[in-house]
């Protein structure tokens, strides 16, 4: 029962945040906005994406070990998206732009380097 509990959790946390990170209406772009700009990017682009990723994994981890099937692979995989997501969270790591989304790398910018949206 846990394993269906973190694969629907794992699967509306995705969707959430695949919303939010595409971006296509106000709404979905508030965390762009306001005065935790950095702390709300590094929850949107990094930390919740891999929480995601940790419950998908963490259901099928669960679903191959009830199946007998080989759980070492997807072990190995658990491990290090929870490695980088306590790394992320616990240090200052800045957000690659690789994982940015083209409409937040191009907003417009002030001259001391804070967006004007």
């Amino acid at each position: 029962m846990i394993y269906l509990f973190m694969l629907l959790s794992g699967t509306a946390a995705a969707g959430f945040n695949t919303w939010q990170r595409r971006g296509r209406s106000s709404a979905a772009r508030r965390w762009a906005h306001g005065t935790h700009r950095d702390f709300a990017q590094r929850n949107v682009l990094i930390l919740w994406p891999l929480l995601a990723a940790a419950l998908l994994l963490g259901a099928a981890l669960g679903g191959l070990q009830r199946a007998g099937g080989p759980t070492t692979p997807v072990a190995l995989l658990l491990g290090l998206v929870l490695v980088a997501w306590v790394g992320f969270a616990a240090l200052p790591l800045p957000v690659p732009s690789a994982v940015q989304p083209r409409w937040y790398r191009d907003r417009p910018t002030s001259p001391d380097g804070r967006s004007r949206d």
